[in-house]
């Protein structure tokens, strides 16, 4: 019955977006947006291109409300896809932008508008098209028909690296030429001195995020730890051996803090408010201002390892206590993971726990080599301009 519903709903759907086609579109007006919320690349391409380009109009476009009123108290125009006004932006401007799915705006009024998918991670996954663990649909025509959205391909996809090019090529069965090397809006705050961190902090985050970065700067060394979702096994953590109590008597003692910043559907069956040194961080708060302010990631697959290699005078310590398991139900490697993520690697809590005591993260002689393999191209310009070109 749901599959005959949505036979028929996207067929109405198919008339709207062949309609679409027939509105003239502006090759200078540019719609960008996630469904997630203000966060992600989406969230600094447009803070820039309305800032620092100058640009009047580009349109924030997003079914979360939350991230239309955050974008509307800066005095930019944001809009639901579905309202009047944020259809006739739709209608009318000659490039989407988004960082997964054309979805996150409106694919059925997106007829004769250019995509530019700014995608929201590098790493060493086999994701979309190139998974083997968990295959995407087969490229039907029903399929085709019922999700189209999936099969779409940007006419510009935001690479990093020729490593990353050929990595994204292959998962999203897209050219080189359709591939532009540039670098992640998000990371840009990354590598900015302190002073001008803060001006933008002050400007566009909540006052949570200064609370948090004032009580890492008491800390004696902090530490934050971001693991990779599993798709099954929500409460994972259960299973990496972590002893909370025992964690915050341990960092307590040396007046060190431990920030938890996990994914919206991991689950943890434990009231962390009773650990005065381990600090979790709301799912809606945007990490990477305050990235700078910490000194050790603890992480395991996740491509936040590739952006924290980006600042200077920062330790990881990789903790991949379930490698087989994720590697056999989750995702599926393209690289190996020992060689395109080096470092030190523990995998129990009791080695964990003992590296957090002693303060001392053993760094890879390989770090320069890993960030030229996945961030090849430094110029963040080159994104813009090859949009101004589509």
């Amino acid at each position: 019955m749901k599959k005959y519903f949505k036979i028929i709903s996207n067929s109405i759907a198919y008339t709207l977006r062949g309609i679409s086609y027939l509105i003239p579109r502006n090759k200078d007006k540019w719609v960008v947006g996630n469904s997630r919320g203000f966060n992600n690349n989406t969230k600094y391409f447009f803070i820039h291109a309305k800032t620092v380009l100058g640009k009047n109009k580009c349109y924030w476009i997003s079914k979360n409300k939350s991230s239309r009123k955050i974008v509307r108290t800066f005095g930019f125009k944001a809009y639901h896809p579905w309202s009047i006004t944020g259809i006739y932006h739709l209608l009318t401007a000659g490039v989407y932008i988004y960082d997964s799915r054309v979805s996150a705006l409106n694919y059925w009024v997106s007829g004769g508008a250019k995509f530019v998918n700014l995608w929201h991670g590098v790493g060493i996954k086999n994701i979309e098209f190139a998974g083997q663990v968990k295959p995407f649909p087969a490229e039907t025509c029903m399929n085709k028909f019922l999700k189209p959205v999936i099969y779409l391909k940007p006419d510009l996809f935001l690479s990093t690296s020729p490593l990353m090019t050929r990595h994204f090529c292959k998962c999203f069965r897209i050219s080189p030429q359709q591939c532009i090397e540039s670098s992640y809006p998000r990371n840009e705050i990354l590598q900015w001195e302190e002073s001008r961190l803060l001006e933008f902090i002050q400007k566009y985050e909540p006052k949570e995020t200064m609370a948090i970065i004032r009580r890492l700067k008491k800390a004696t060394q902090s530490f934050i730890y971001m693991p990779t979702f599993r798709d099954e096994n929500k409460n994972f953590l259960e299973q990496s051996g972590i002893d909370l109590k025992k964690l915050n008597d341990t960092l307590k003692a040396q007046n060190k803090l431990f920030i938890l910043k996990l994914h919206p559907f991991t689950r943890i069956n434990m009231d962390l408010c009773a650990f005065d040194h381990i600090l979790t961080v709301n799912n809606k708060t945007d990490i990477y201002p305050i990235l700078p302010f910490t000194d050790v990631l603890i992480t395991d697959y996740s491509s936040i390892y590739f952006d924290y290699l980006l600042m200077k005078n920062k330790s990881i310590l990789l903790f991949p206590f379930d490698y087989q398991k994720y590697i056999e139900e989750d995702r599926d490697l393209a690289f190996d993971f020992v060689t395109y993520m080096p470092g030190q690697h523990v995998y129990n809590f009791n080695a964990l726990i003992e590296t957090i005591k002693s303060g001392k993260i053993q760094a890879s002689d390989k770090n320069e080599w890993i960030r030229n393999q996945f961030w090849y191209s430094p110029h963040p310009q080159n994104l813009y301009d090859a949009i101004s070109r589509l």
